[in-house]
């Protein structure tokens, strides 16, 4: 099926299809999870950078990966994930680990953010951002947009502190990441971003849930539903970011114990319907 015939260019991204948890090794291989994500209608997917070297020691060299990619007709999207930076200097073998990806397959963004809490008087702000700066300008020199997401638990706990960072970073080729339950359970709502100017999204993650209050990391890992099936409200943040300029592509990142139970073509068929009922409910 060519690009053009799969409406809404959807993207799925890693953790979608791997069908495990976040901390599990993925269950489907890459050419399961590609054809699984063409049969579905995706235009593209994520690629974790560890998956890189784990499915070439599996026996798919990167000529196989492409291969594959070619006959689905689908590309690599979203490179997961740049962390450990906000609080103190990044891993620059992780950095490596994603220019491997992109100079293996190309790549629109890299989902970036701080899984650790703020350290004792609070996130240095400034050198937060001057590190950003850095990354962006190395990933940058690749064709890479970084996508900044904010996590409730972490040192960028909402959007708000995401925004600021950026616009401290002054990195043309970073913006948000609007992933749904974190933005939601962030604190944030859809006016956050009303008068935003273009770019100042990067990439979407949709996904659904339940607004919690406590334990989030727990709740992020299990509780991120296909969007339209939760009580948080997608299709007004869809039209919310669509107002900033952002037209797509729509990565779909969904992670529960039964998705990933799913044979894999379920998984895909499910995660595509569901985000393609949200963006017509959105509307044009």
């Amino acid at each position: 099926m060519a690009e053009a015939d799969r409406p809404h260019g959807l993207v799925a991204s890693f953790f979608t299809l791997a069908g495990s948890g976040f901390v599990d090794p993925p269950r489907h291989g890459f050419a399961q999870r590609c054809r699984a994500a063409a049969d579905a209608g995706f235009i593209g997917i994520g690629l974790h950078a560890g998956d890189l070297p784990r499915t070439v020691a599996g026996g798919l060299d990167v000529d196989g990966m492409r291969a594959v990619l070619a006959e689905c007709g689908l590309r690599v999207v979203e490179i997961e994930f740049l962390g450990g930076w906000a609080v103190d200097g990044p891993d620059d073998g992780l950095v490596a680990g994603i220019e491997a990806v992109a100079d293996a397959f190309g790549g629109r963004h890299v989902s970036a953010g701080e899984f650790r809490p703020a350290p004792d008087g609070g996130l240095d702000l400034d050198a937060a951002a001057a590190r950003l700066a850095a990354l962006a300008a190395r990933l940058g020199r690749r064709g890479l947009l970084v996508a900044l997401e904010a996590f409730p638990w972490s040192a960028l706990p909402d959007p708000g502190t995401a925004l600021e960072l950026l616009r401290r970073a002054g990195a043309g080729n970073a913006g948000l990441m609007i992933d749904v339950w974190h933005f939601y359970n962030g604190g944030a709502r859809p006016e956050l971003l009303a008068g935003c100017p273009a770019g100042t999204v990067a990439a979407v993650q949709l996904n659904d849930g339940p607004l919690v209050h406590t334990d989030f990391l727990r709740h992020a890992r299990v509780r991120r539903r296909l969007p339209g099936t939760g009580e948080l409200d997608v299709v007004g943040l869809i039209r919310a970011v669509r107002d900033t300029g952002f037209t797509g592509p729509w990565c779909v990142e969904v992670n529960t114990p039964e998705h990933n139970a799913l044979p894999i073509a379920e998984a895909a068929g499910q995660a595509a319907d569901a985000a393609r009922a949200v963006l017509d409910a959105a509307g044009p």
